[in-house]
């Protein structure tokens, strides 16, 4: 999803790096680094921070349990803002991930690309009528420990494919004699018997 937005009353923090193996953001000019793992989320938006950098694959656990190959890493922004009375955060996620193909079994490359809006829902909050809220916009609740790593994860995870597959591939060889597949020719056996 994509959604532009612009602020006047945010303030612009210096570019935080999430680096792939450190604890801890890098920070040229602020006061306060923020942690790798976790933000104060409506602080983060009111004060419009900004955090990017790079994320390995192997440290999203979920994600790496759908992929083929782990050794890559996605790049990252999140940019906090705060506009007509909303704490929203913008995550924008690129990479490359290379997933089984569910009709071939061979390994299938799949670009990324997340641009979503995230409006934070703080404690005692009314949430959003799903009917009346912006499609270019979610929400989440406010967290004043949220777990970057978990947000990025399920951002991807969200847009992933259901049942990923190249566009014009073939059945495994493996897979298919002259009853059309493994599990019939069983059963034909079965049933010969």
């Amino acid at each position: 999803m994509s959604h532009e937005t612009s602020s006047s009353a945010s303030t612009s923090a210096s570019p935080m790096e999430i680096g792939a193996v450190s604890d801890h953001a890098v920070s040229g000019k602020t006061e306060q680094p923020l942690s790798l793992h976790t933000i104060d989320s409506l602080e983060f938006a009111r004060t419009g921070r900004l955090l990017k950098g790079v994320v390995k694959l192997a440290q999203l656990s979920r994600l790496a349990d759908q992929l083929l190959d782990i050794n890559g890493s996605l790049s990252m922004k999140l940019q906090g803002k705060h506009e007509a009375g909303r704490s929203l955060l913008h995550m924008q996620i690129t990479g490359q991930l290379v997933v089984q193909c569910q009709r071939c079994l061979a390994g299938v490359s799949l670009p990324v690309q997340v641009d979503n809006v995230l409006q934070l829902i703080g404690a005692g909050e009314d949430w959003p009528d799903e009917e009346l809220m912006d499609d270019q916009m979610d929400a989440i609740e406010a967290d004043a420990a949220l777990n970057v790593s978990d947000l990025i994860e399920s951002e991807v995870l969200l847009a992933l494919p259901p049942a990923p597959r190249h566009e014009d591939c073939e059945l495994p060889l493996a897979a298919v004699n002259n009853h059309g597949s493994v599990a019939f020719s069983a059963l034909a056996a079965l049933k010969k018997h």
